[in-house]
């Protein structure tokens, strides 16, 4: 395997040299996660966890530079034996005291706690979800890659469903359905252990869905968290949307035409606007390589909590008035 040098914020990392990214690489890393990883690194600055763990790390590249940038405690871990004698290397590279590990993730979560947690797997999330549930620490952050946007986003229905248990729709703000979709199946294997959760961050960019939760240890607010997952009924007719309970749900929308219906999904806010404003000032300060289009991307999803409903798209609301 050959290997390169490059530098992430303010981190050198050893990769492998691929001409494409598939699960057949032997180690993985993707470059165009680097905006993540960025995000990751001013988001762990501004909470300033104890025990972070980088729990699928692939290289190691998110756990290192935490570890480098951050520096607080950090465990780094894959089950790959190669890829965890990369993430050694990238440690010595940087002169860094992580703790490496090479153990399923499951295994590991079920052993230890951490206060930050990170799950960014190749692909679906959901086999890690309950060990890292019961793994993170009161009022800690768990953060969730989905990378199987074809399924949340309504492609492949069927694998939504079985994944999921959630029914996606394939309207023009897709991508927003997806998240909630994942927003709320996080927040329903969370409730089985008495845990509510509160979005921090989330956002859809290029191949993935992503969001940080804070973590909330109380049954009383798990039984709040339930008033927020619910469904939306959608007409491609009128383009008309609202999201409703399940007992609310409806067939046919004011105009005549049938409604569509999709979730369980998460109705409510899916980013802390404060939470933004502090991320966004981080973000400034780092100066990252990707530091503009992460600051639009904080803005961009601080004003979107202002809107109740997913958005319109206003070109087919012109041809719909033309036609």
């Amino acid at each position: 395997m050959n290997l390169i040098r490059i530098t992430e914020g303010k981190t050198s990392l050893l990769i492998p040299e691929v001409e494409r990214l598939t699960k057949r690489n032997i180690v993985f890393f993707n470059p165009q996660m680097e905006l993540s990883r960025d995000i990751t690194v001013a988001i762990a600055k501004t909470i300033e966890p104890k025990n972070f763990c980088d729990a699928l790390a692939g290289s190691g590249a998110r756990g290192i530079r935490i570890a480098h940038e951050v520096g607080c405690k950090t465990t780094v871990n894959d089950v790959n034996p190669v890829a965890f004698k990369l993430i050694q290397k990238n440690e010595k590279l940087n002169k860094v005291n992580i703790r490496a590990t090479n153990l399923d993730a499951n295994l590991l979560l079920s052993r230890e706690r951490f206060d930050f947690i990170d799950i960014d797997p190749f692909g679906p999330p959901v086999r890690f979800i309950d060990s890292a549930l019961r793994s993170i620490e009161n009022k800690g952050i768990l953060a969730v890659t989905a990378t199987d946007t074809s399924a949340l986003c309504g492609t492949y229905p069927e694998a939504c469903r079985r994944k999921y248990d959630s029914i996606p729709l394939r309207t023009d703000y897709y991508n927003e359905l997806g998240l909630r979709i994942l927003i709320a199946y996080l927040a329903r294997s969370a409730l089985k252990y008495d845990i509510a959760i509160t979005p921090l961050f989330s956002h859809c960019t290029r191949h993935y869905l992503r969001t940080y939760l804070q973590i909330k240890k109380s049954r009383r607010d798990a039984n709040r968290i339930m008033d927020n997952i619910n469904y939306i009924q959608h007409c491609f007719t009128c383009l008309s949307r609202e999201f409703s309970g399940l007992e609310e749900l409806k067939s046919t929308c004011e105009c005549g035409a049938d409604l569509r219906s999709a979730g369980p999904l998460w109705t409510a806010g899916f980013a802390d606007p404060e939470f933004c404003e502090g991320l966004r000032k981080q973000l400034i300060e780092e100066n990252f390589r990707t530091m503009h289009e992460s600051i639009r991307l904080v803005e961009l999803i601080k004003k979107e909590q202002k809107v109740e409903i997913p958005y319109y798209n206003i070109h087919k609301i012109f041809k719909k008035m033309s036609t």
